[in-house]
């Protein structure tokens, strides 16, 4: 199974956008893909409960359980927070089992940005965060840049994002 996880919570973002779409690609692909928006977080993600062993809130428990442990890999789109990524995707990784949720597996990774640089940074960042759980990070590093221009009218990506996009999108399939 493959995890795509839309990395803020923020409503009607370029990134859930842009994760739809990937998402709906893949769906075209395999059968089995799962779709993590961060805007549909618990709000016990934010108990001091989620780092006591045996403690962690049934809703976190859940989340892990179905997006996580089944996974073999994760597609990460993600902004550009403060030359980074969110918060509240770093939040969501920490509060998971790093054992059984991230280690051993692959992920790829896509930067949106509405500036120029594609969050170019962020990826670095979560890539180095990745790593330090075990997982192996496809070394195609999508940056998507001025994302606001990459829609068309009918909200499906402009062949400029396009061809890249399915390009990294093959290379997940076979990684």
């Amino acid at each position: 199974m493959i995890t795509i996880i839309s990395g803020t919570n923020r409503p009607d973002s370029f990134t859930e956008k842009f994760a739809r779409i990937y998402f709906q690609m893949m769906e075209a692909k395999i059968a089995d893909v799962k779709l993590l928006t961060l805007k549909n977080l618990p709000i016990e993600i934010l108990s001091t409960d989620v780092y006591e062993k045996g403690k962690k809130p049934e809703a976190i428990l859940k989340i892990q359980q179905e997006y996580f442990i089944p996974a073999e890999k994760f597609v990460f789109i993600f902004p550009e927070y403060n030359g980074s990524f969110p918060g509240i995707l770093k939040l969501m990784m920490d509060v998971l089992d790093p054992k059984i949720a991230f280690s051993g597996k692959k992920a790829g990774l896509i930067g949106i940005s509405t500036g120029r640089g594609g969050n170019l940074r962020g990826l670095d960042h979560l890539a180095s965060v990745l790593h330090n759980m075990n997982v192996t990070v496809f070394p195609l590093m999508l940056p998507i840049s001025k994302v606001q221009f990459e829609f068309d009218e009918e909200h499906q990506l402009k062949e400029s994002a396009l061809t890249p996009t399915m390009k990294h999108l093959e290379g997940i399939l076979a990684f």
